[in-house]
């Protein structure tokens, strides 16, 4: 099983990040886009896990939900604005994302920082140089049309607003689709993220 923790969203969300998706299709030539039901911001990559450990990882995401530190969110929920696109740049390509700012501040650095205390005591180590910027990946290997200066900001994007209120483990699954062409029926591999456990705040 390839597990990670996550934020997800809800349809109204993913909507309205599709939506501006269209929008940035418009300033591309080329790119493979996030699927909609896919839009999610990783918390913690955790990775290949034995089945057998799949009860202490959904642990985590209960000791993390009743952690001291985030009791308040019961009443004041976490504020979140998707807003602010950005790119990885790659050697061939880049990575497009969109960034988030909440409300408190730095509430999503704080989730990850548990979740990795709580993967440690029982026995999950995850080994990652990588800072945590959160965001929401929404193309890979986009090569952009008409973006001058790398200006990102020449690209409408229409920001989201909505409240936080659950921790999701989720899974990576590689799933075979049939598509009928006109030289015949072809397949392809497409990844998709399935809850596996969610506990809400």
């Amino acid at each position: 099983m390839r597990l990670f923790y996550a934020i997800k969203f809800n349809d109204n969300v993913k909507s309205r990040l599709a939506g501006n998706l269209a929008e940035i299709k418009k300033h591309t030539l080329k790119g493979s886009f996030t699927e909609k039901d896919n839009f999610h911001i990783t918390l913690v990559f955790v990775g290949e896990c034995e089945p057998g450990k799949l009860e202490d990882l959904k642990k985590v995401v209960d000791n993390t939900v009743e952690n001291q530190q985030f009791s308040f969110i019961k009443e004041n929920p976490v504020k979140m604005r998707i807003d602010g696109l950005g790119t990885f740049v790659r050697p061939e390509d880049e990575l497009l994302w969109v960034g988030t700012k909440t409300e408190p501040e730095n509430i999503l650095k704080k989730f990850n920082e548990t979740i990795l205390e709580e993967l440690a005591k029982c026995g999950v180590v995850i080994k990652d140089d990588k800072r945590f910027s959160p965001h929401i990946t929404l193309a890979r290997r986009v090569i952009f049309r008409d973006i001058t200066n790398k200006d990102l900001k020449q690209i409408k994007f229409e920001p989201v607003n909505f409240s936080i209120n659950s921790l999701t483990l989720m899974e990576s699954v590689q799933e075979i689709t049939a598509v009928k062409t006109i030289y015949g029926e072809r397949q392809y591999t497409k990844i998709v993220y399935k809850p596996v456990y969610e506990r809400k705040f």
